[in-house]
């Protein structure tokens, strides 16, 4: 998303923001519009007022779209492209765009369009495969703990997607969706929506000036800490194929994971963009051993844009970004024997890397560069305003 604001400034567009305040934000000049940023949850810590108005803002809030309606009559956009506006904006701003008559295009980053957990995964890690819910039955999210192995998370969500989808009537609201991936398209059409078109805008990455140089020895992952991502099913590759690992990032499993690490593993915790990619260039190639139907990661692209390979789990979108055998390695996921078998073959082999990284910069300047994406991206907003006016006429 900051990506997208800072070409489409270059490009000499005018962009507004419009989020939740948070001590982490950027800073912003249109941060005066923001509304209050609401922990949801059912910590203990929170006051029962506060937790139903952060429940609530889930389904509807009357103050974000206040709020919002204001920027739009001072800034009066053209056209109006969110992100993740669920939890702490609510559809009350799609409401207020469809009243102000600026038509509405939407970035997909997961499933939450067709799951009240937005992963398709049921609790545990385990991939919900095919989906148990559907647009009428969301029982299963309850059932199985979808969020946060909660029951009243789950609960929550699930009615929420409900008020969402038949009360709301969310896909109306919407002009068009962006999806990164074509298996994340297919995947929401399947669930249902059909009413507007989804357009498919592969992610993008800057590309340094020049390639990585000669590679170290060590394999590095570079992500959340979670329990989608594989790391249990990584150490253990690791384990069995003897070889060093770097492992950018924090989440709720560090300390787990920190505690039964095999030998030659090494957390470096949260690092900056800088130093991630700097570890990335030196890398005798990144790991993303994810094992949920990853949409688009980034973990993925920003290797490639460095010049070096990508060994990666065979499964959602990521086939579309690295082709096995040509830019990187795919492999079944949570199996640990198949991703020590592909650690092994690129330890053993410095200059089949080389060449699988040099591939991957070449793809990565090829389709996923920063003009790529912002041709394509001005051009969806050109038709939905095309659509729009001639509605209008």
């Amino acid at each position: 998303m900051f990506d997208e604001i800072a070409w489409l400034e270059a490009a000499g567009h005018e962009v507004a923001h419009f989020s939740a305040t948070h001590p982490e934000n950027d800073a912003s000049p249109w941060a005066d519009y923001f509304v209050p940023y609401l922990e949801i949850g059912i910590q203990s810590e929170l006051r029962l007022r506060d937790k139903a108005t952060a429940a609530g803002r889930m389904f509807w809030s009357f103050e974000t779209g206040r709020r919002f309606a204001r920027l739009l009559r001072d800034f009066r956009p053209d056209i109006v492209h969110v992100h993740g506006i669920h939890r702490q904006l609510s559809p009350s701003i799609l409401h207020q765009a469809r009243e102000a008559r600026v038509p509405v295009v939407q970035s997909l980053h997961d499933y939450h369009p067709i799951c009240p957990a937005d992963d398709l995964l049921l609790a545990g890690a385990r991939a919900c495969e095919p989906p148990r819910c559907g647009p009428v039955n969301v029982l299963p999210c309850a059932l199985y703990h979808c969020v946060q192995h909660s029951r009243p998370k789950s609960s929550l969500s699930a009615l929420e997607f409900l008020w969402r989808r038949w009360i709301v009537r969310y896909e109306t609201l919407v002009d068009a969706f962006i999806s990164p991936s074509r298996y994340l398209q297919r995947t929401v059409e399947a669930g249902g929506y059909r009413r507007r078109p989804i357009h498919v805008l592969p992610n993008a990455i800057p590309i340094p000036a020049a390639a990585a140089g000669r590679s170290s020895s060590a394999f590095v992952y570079a992500g959340r800490l979670s329990r989608e991502k594989g790391l249990p099913t990584l150490l253990r590759a690791v384990e069995l194929a003897h070889v060093p690992l770097l492992v950018a990032g924090d989440g709720p499993l560090r300390e787990s994971l920190a505690s039964s690490a095999p030998p030659g593993v090494e957390f470096l915790g949260r690092l900056d963009g800088a130093s991630v990619d700097g570890l990335l260039a030196r890398a005798r190639a990144a790991v993303v051993p994810s094992e949920w139907a990853e949409n688009a990661p980034m973990a993925v692209l920003e290797p490639m844009a460095q010049g070096r390979p990508v060994i990666a789990s065979r499964m959602g979108g990521i086939p579309e970004q690295v082709r096995d055998g040509r830019e990187g390695l795919l492999v079944p996921a949570g199996k640990p024997a198949d991703l020590a078998a592909a650690l092994r073959v690129l330890a053993d082999d410095e200059a089949l890397a080389d060449r699988l990284g040099a591939a991957a910069r070449e793809r990565a300047v090829t389709l996923f560069a920063p003009q790529t994406h912002l041709d394509g991206l001005v051009r969806i907003y050109n038709d939905v305003l095309r659509i729009a006016r001639r509605r209008e006429d």
